[in-house]
């Protein structure tokens, strides 16, 4: 009798509270009467109901309990329903939602000073893992407006994601706020494609990119507006969007960028994604893009002549155990080259001499990449990514200005439970700049022991030890890692702690 009565206790309290929190939602409709009376007697109605249906269900529930197991409570079904409605209907958090991700960590070189990143001159990325000097947080915000009481598969919506970054644990001074999106999206407003989003604002848009070293390889985010997964039979999916710069203040991953991007590039991105091609799907990117003539973009040394531009791409895209295999080939020139909707100021060739700035003619610049990208679970004991990048550039000055880039690398993870891990990773860097006049490798290894709640490779948050070693070509001493104590040195070695997270 002792256990049916604190069951009986705490069913009371449970539904008192509901009981009391749907009161107190009732005295502020009754407060705000003079602006809507109508809503707030429908309002009313409904909170009555709710109430007397929760005294109703308390009466219930006892009256079940004292009858002992074979008696049978008077409650329907449908009563119940309704009251998880009622319930849901003035849950404040209806409609919201809050996802995001984080990395915060310490470091330290081995004389015990703020440890640095280690970067090659020229590379479109670093391999991360014990490599990350930042803290870096960004938040998303959503709202699906359900009081609108649209249709079934009617839904507009907002997201709204600031971000905010600090580039070693030494100090805050260059600190970055960022609004990386704000955005309003509507779907199911198109009937004869129901499936289709049409969006407008500032957006991540499609994003493409390598885990292992941040490596976004396509990057239309920025401005805009479009529409999202119109089936065009049953080929696949279409995309289309008019972008046109960007107010982030980061780069694709989340790295403060150098080149303040320049918000006068126009972009019409076509994508055709969910292509059934042997042995997994494909995609098919086509950007079309124009800017205008610049002189002294952001006070640099630079005169650019704009034009226009084209670019495109394939990807095909396997299912693996435990992951996958993706492959992507970009080619694109004039204004379209870069692969992305901002157009940089190249600050990197301005001129020394304030007579004679640097020609970027936009009728020269053309750009290769190949990206290969796997992540793979073989067993229970075992995750791996690997990773191979060749990127060949060209700058469009008037002397030689090619630069290539080709990276490779690899973190295969040995997890001994369900919470503790081994990571190892090991990359390579290769560099060879004609506007720089130099070329060179960065090896990097890195061992992380780590905590993470799963046995999978992305399984987050991830709690991990790092010990780092990289070393580098004379060619780059004292640019590796300028501000560190390896200014004058060709290897180094590092040792911190990070968490990583995303929801």
């Amino acid at each position: 009798m002792a256990e049916i009565r604190a069951e009986i206790a705490a069913m009371r309290a449970a539904y008192e509270t509901q009981i009391s929190a749907l009161e107190n939602r009732v005295k502020e409709l009754e407060a705000e009467r003079n602006e809507d009376r109508a809503i707030t007697a429908q309002v009313q109605k409904e909170a009555d109901a709710a109430q007397v249906m929760a005294q109703t269900a308390i009466a219930e529930v006892i009256q079940a309990s004292v009858a002992g197991p074979s008696g049978e409570a008077k409650f329907t079904d449908a009563q119940i329903a309704q009251l998880e409605e009622t319930f849901e209907k003035y849950d404040v958090t209806r409609g919201f939602t809050f996802n995001g991700y984080f990395r915060a960590g310490f470091g330290v070189d081995e004389e015990g000073n703020t440890m640095p990143a280690f970067k090659l001159p020229d590379a479109g990325a670093k391999f991360r893992l014990g490599n990350e000097t930042e803290t870096y947080v960004e938040t998303a915000f959503g709202y699906t407006f359900p009081e609108l009481e649209l249709p079934e598969g009617t839904e507009f919506s907002i997201g709204f994601r600031p971000s905010y970054v600090v580039p070693d644990n030494e100090d805050s001074r260059n600190s970055t706020f960022s609004v990386r999106e704000a955005y309003a999206m509507a779907k199911g407003v198109w009937e004869a494609q129901p499936e289709a989003s049409f969006w407008a604002g500032q957006r991540f848009y499609q994003r493409w990119d390598v885990h292992m070293s941040d490596f976004y390889y396509l990057d239309m985010s920025g401005y805009g507006g479009g529409v999202e997964d119109v089936a065009i039979g049953d080929f696949g999916k279409l995309s289309a969007a008019w972008v046109g710069g960007s107010i982030d203040d980061l780069s694709g991953g989340s790295e403060i960028v150098d080149d303040k991007v320049i918000n006068a590039k126009n972009s019409i991105d076509l994508r055709i994604s969910d292509i059934d091609v042997p042995a997994g799907t494909g995609l098919i990117w086509v950007n079309v893009a124009h800017v205008d003539d610049n002189n002294s973009p952001n006070g640099n040394n630079v005169n650019i002549e704009g034009g226009g531009g084209l670019a495109f791409g394939l990807m095909h895209e396997m299912e693996l155990e435990g992951g996958y295999n993706r492959a992507m080939v970009q080619y694109g020139f004039g204004a379209a080259a870069n692969f992305r909707a901002t157009e940089p100021d190249f600050n990197q060739v301005s001129s020394s001499d304030p007579l004679n700035p640097t020609l970027v003619d936009y009728d020269d610049i053309w750009h290769f990449r190949f990206v290969e990208d796997i992540v793979l679970k073989p067993n229970e004991r075992w995750s791996i990514q690997a990773a191979f990048v060749y990127d060949l550039f060209d700058a469009g000055l008037v002397d030689d200005s090619q630069v290539e880039w080709v990276s490779l690398g690899v973190r295969p993870i040995y997890h001994f439970n369900e919470y503790w891990s081994l990571a190892f990773e090991a990359g390579v860097d290769h560099t060879d700049s004609e506007i720089k006049d130099r070329e060179g490798e960065l090896y990097k290894v890195t061992i992380a022991p780590q905590i993470t709640p799963g046995r999978g490779y992305f399984d987050r948050p991830a709690l991990r030890f790092f010990v780092t070693y990289a070393s580098w070509s004379d060619e780059f001493e004292g640019e590796v890692a300028p501000d560190s104590s390896y200014s004058t040195d060709t290897d180094g070695i590092t040792f911190g702690i990070q968490a990583e997270a995303w929801w």
